[in-house]
């Protein structure tokens, strides 16, 4: 099975801008442009480049044959924007919302239910701004290869400072490192030696779990 071809947003397909360039030529000859100078075609394309930057190419090129297909206009980026984001569907109009929002509740249909759903939900889009799924993607996969490069960097500390200790232990440099359980039988034992009452010992005894007998 073939690998699957990467799709490149247009930021990043230099090939995908020069096709932009070229289609928004051809279109800005040949629809209306209500007095738009040529001379200004080069701000118009550098202003679709930005603007349509996280689409790729392939549907930005869908979207402007769709919207050739429906005006005579040249369209603008937000045409093409709303055109992509809705799928081919019409675009969200504010005129449109503002007066389903004046209907009352039990006057909307399912449809202007939807409508002020989908109109709402660009609206906070925009706001919070577009959301580069790609860039999330490998931010994620990076904090999941930094988590497990930080785990295995722990375990060789621990190990390292393992071998440390046992080094110095067999050089006499530190006393052997007591286990939970010789640490209590060493305080019992101390317990003993300065004349703990018995009661005081069995509690601390109890308490860690080692009876007083095998603590003896």
């Amino acid at each position: 099975m073939p690998p699957s071809r990467e799709v490149l947003p247009l930021s990043r397909n230099e090939r995908g801008k020069q096709l932009l360039a070229a289609r928004l030529y051809r279109d800005f000859q040949a629809m209306k442009t209500y007095g738009k100078e040529p001379e200004s075609l080069e701000s118009i394309i550098s202003l679709f480049t930005e603007a349509l930057a996280s689409f790729p190419p392939e549907q930005i090129m869908q979207a402007l044959t769709l919207h050739a297909q429906r005006s005579a206009e040249f369209p603008t980026p937000a045409d093409i924007v709303g055109l992509i984001k809705r799928n081919g569907k019409p675009p969200l109009s504010q005129a449109v919302y503002i007066a389903i929002q004046k209907k009352a509740g039990e006057d909307r249909s399912p449809e202007d239910w939807q409508y002020l759903r989908e109109y709402e939900a660009q609206q906070r889009e925009e706001f919070e701004g577009p959301r580069d799924t790609r860039q999330a993607e490998e931010m994620r996969q990076e904090n999941r290869r930094l988590h497990t490069e930080l785990t295995e960097l722990r375990k060789e500390c621990n190990r390292l400072a393992k071998l440390l200790q046992d080094a110095r232990v067999a050089k006499g440099i530190e006393p052997p490192v007591l286990k939970d359980g010789d640490k209590v039988r060493a305080t019992i034992a101390a317990m003993r030696e300065a004349g703990a009452p018995a009661e005081d010992i069995e509690q601390f005894a109890r308490e860690h779990g080692v009876s007083v007998e095998v603590a003896a």
